[in-house]
């Protein structure tokens, strides 16, 4: 069997500069967002036999629930 190499004859060419990606300007994320993005993770319980839609759901209710006592006991230590 033969062996077919090919190589490139493009001698000195200089690769193009990449564009640059500025970062956009993200806000930081509430700790309620981001106990909800890891609240995402359980519906992967699924996979073993959980519910993972119905822990996801208690675990919304549950930040929601810890987001309005937050909001509560902020605004009582405002008065």
């Amino acid at each position: 069997m033969g062996a077919v190499f090919m190589s490139g004859c493009c001698g000195n060419q200089e690769a193009a500069p990449a564009p640059k990606i500025e970062p956009k300007a993200v806000a930081p994320m509430s700790q309620a967002d981001q106990m909800r993005q890891k609240a995402k993770v359980a519906e992967a319980a699924s996979l073993i036999g959980y519910d993972g839609k119905a822990i996801k759901r208690d675990l919304d209710k549950i930040i929601d629930q810890h987001e309005q006592s937050a909001k509560q006991l902020e605004d009582l230590n405002n008065l």
